[in-house]
């Protein structure tokens, strides 16, 4: 793992040294916290509960990116936001018709607390747009990459097809961040509170996969 420095780094080697970073971190993380329901396949409840999850995160992401805009000065980076909440929502919809087309709805679900924590709270927070974007176009859409590669082989083909259609937008969200990170992280303080965002973000992303597991489980030993 990379440690702070009060040197700074080159931007283009910074953002590099930032994913590897992640990588390394999220190696040495166990499987449940590594992609969501481990490396098992999903059954159909399991799944719900993670097509649920995912739903409201997009819902979620849609409206901290939102909240952001009025204090974001940057013009590539609002309008590349404004492109961002527009792709969430379509998501959102998205994953909400699968939901539905396999029988269930969102009505009464109800995120965990961890979910609350990491998704409602943290990243709607941040003092600039570098923190803000680096939290979460770094770390939560490498994130969501990361879940979906881990989920492809381990859910039935018509979920596939969901995933499939969302994974391309991600690219850009991420590629956003690294353009953000590029231009703006050009001194020692500013890489030094784009680490600290970046590692804060995975810490509670674990956390949430961590409660996914938790809530399956329980819900499995209630059938």
């Amino acid at each position: 793992m990379s440690t702070e420095t009060t040197e700074v780094m080159e931007p283009k080697a910074f953002y590099e040294d930032l994913v590897a970073s992640l990588g390394k971190w999220r190696e040495g993380q166990d499987d449940a916290a590594k992609s969501f329901g481990a490396s098992r396949p999903l059954g159909r409840a399991e799944l719900l509960e993670w097509l649920k999850f995912q739903c409201w995160y997009e819902r979620q992401a849609a409206n901290f990116i939102g909240s952001w805009l009025a204090d974001t000065p940057e013009p590539e980076a609002f309008f590349g936001l404004c492109t961002q909440i527009s792709d969430e929502g379509r998501h959102c919809k998205i994953v909400q018709s699968h939901i539905e087309s396999l029988g269930d709805t969102m009505e009464g679900w109800v995120p965990e607390p961890e979910y609350v924590e990491w998704v409602q709270e943290f990243y709607a927070s941040g003092d600039d747009t570098l923190e803000r974007v680096s939290a979460h176009n770094i770390t939560g859409e490498i994130g969501v990459m990361n879940a979906f590669e881990g989920l492809m082989p381990r859910i039935p083909e018509a979920t596939r097809h969901v995933i499939e259609k969302i994974m391309p937008d991600e690219a850009f969200h991420i590629a956003l961040g690294r353009t953000i990170v590029h231009r703006y992280a050009t001194t020692a303080d500013r890489q030094a509170r784009v680490r600290r965002r970046v590692r804060q973000a995975f810490e509670l992303e674990q956390k949430g996969r961590l409660a996914f597991d938790r809530r399956v489980q329980a819900l499995a030993a209630a059938e």
